[in-house]
């Protein structure tokens, strides 16, 4: 995916850009979005040099929102589904309420893939291949 943004922080060969939210953004939790529309990405990689007022063009690797939307919506879900039903056959095994051992299985099994995500998304997000960067520099600010 190729996003547009201007420049509104570097520091260390990474910078922060400030960008419109565009209809391909597939909600991968990467930006900051503030309630007026304007999305902010942070700590993208810099090789071309850019500095503040660039517009600049960055290129997030498509595995970025495959992978986020799949860990986001549907783990969870799975683990859900899973939960309740491993609950509720284990609720009948033990002679305590399946609807609501279902419910407690659920809970705790959704938790479980939530706090899963999280820690895989601390440590996908050091990898260079996820890691969204600058493409190009398309026109540089004025001072």
């Amino acid at each position: 995916m190729r996003e547009r943004g201007k420049v509104i922080t570097v520091r260390d060969g990474a910078v922060d850009v400030r960008m419109t939210r565009s209809s391909d953004c597939g909600g991968c939790h990467a930006c900051t979005h503030a309630p007026t529309g304007e999305t902010i990405l942070h700590a993208v990689r810099d090789g071309l040099g850019a500095t503040v007022g660039d517009t600049v063009e960055i290129l997030i690797p498509d595995a970025v929102r495959s992978r986020a939307a799949t860990a986001v919506f549907v783990v969870p879900v799975a683990c859900l589904l899973l939960g309740y039903l491993a609950g509720f056959l284990l609720g009948r095994w033990l002679g305590v309420s399946p609807d609501l051992a279902g419910v407690v299985g659920a809970l705790l099994s959704a938790n479980i893939a939530v706090a899963g995500v999280r820690l895989a998304e601390r440590k996908l997000s050091s990898d260079e291949q996820y890691m969204p960067k600058v493409g190009a520099i398309i026109s540089r600010g004025r001072d």
